[in-house]
């Protein structure tokens, strides 16, 4: 967890190797939209639209980006450390592969969000309806020119991910309404493109696929995943089951005649 703790503050510090970087994020920006645009799916106006039109499901989604982006995935991570060392032993590596990544493109690629792009009709919800939390690209917390890949997406998958191998309830799947909402938030807020959540898919696939491979789960977790049948116990139907190494003693009267089988 300490490793983790440590790779979050350097996540937070890269933004100083991209502060100067807003013309080619900008240039980087509008050929992604060309992009999307030949493809016919450039989705974010119209979603954002559907957003917009009620301003109390906007305030929602905007809560919604900015609050569960490290409490989901951070509060999953550590859930999973402590019930399911297996999951997590692996886990933490796909956490910090996809991080590190993520960083190194966002500095050889820097990407301006769709908010930034005059001319193309976005609004930035979270300054006109709050919470805001981006200052100047100069000056604020957070590197705003890292669209792609959207990380925001791709913890969102993560967790869901951690959540479908550590249970195995049916429930489990509700897991995945946290990176379909994170989806839909990204783009309505202007913060990122549809394809920077598809750049963050295919880079946790291939991350989770490399860590499954090389890292090794300990011997003494690897059945710390068990089903809930098994973890409730068997099922009792009210009788006592027959032992199953129970003999048979045999009774015999003074003529050898079986008598009684006890």
């Amino acid at each position: 967890m300490a490793l983790i703790g440590a790779l979050i503050v350097s996540y937070k510090y890269v933004r100083f190797l991209a502060r100067d970087a807003s013309e080619p994020a900008l240039a980087n920006a509008r050929r992604v939209l060309d992009i999307e645009r030949s493809m016919g799916f450039d989705i974010e106006a119209g979603v954002q639209d559907v957003a917009l039109r009620s301003q109390a499901f906007m305030r929602f989604i905007n809560q919604y980006y900015v609050a569960s982006h490290f409490a989901v995935t951070f509060s999953v991570v550590f859930w999973i450390y402590l019930r399911r060392p297996a999951v997590y032993a692996r886990l933490r590596w796909v956490l910090i592969g996809i991080t590190l990544m993520a960083l190194a493109i966002h500095v050889a690629f820097p990407l301006a969000p769709p908010r930034m792009m005059s001319g193309t009709g976005f609004i930035d919800t979270l300054r006109d309806y709050g919470p805001s939390i981006y200052g100047s690209p100069e000056s604020g917390a957070a590197n705003q020119f890292a669209a792609m890949p959207s990380l925001h997406f791709g913890y969102a998958a993560l967790a869901a991910w951690g959540i479908l191998l550590s249970l195995r309830t049916r429930w489990r799947y509700l897991a995945l309404s946290h990176p379909a909402l994170m989806l839909f938030s990204i783009m309505a807020t202007a913060n990122h493109y549809w394809l920077d959540a598809a750049a963050a898919g295919v880079l946790l696939v291939v991350v989770g696929v490399v860590v499954w491979w090389l890292v090794n789960v300990p011997e003494d977790h690897a059945a710390d995943v068990v089903s809930d049948h098994e973890e409730s116990g068997p099922i009792s139907h009210g009788l006592d089951p027959e032992p199953a190494d129970a003999e048979l003693e045999l009774v015999l009267d003074e003529d050898g005649a079986l008598v009684d089988a006890l």
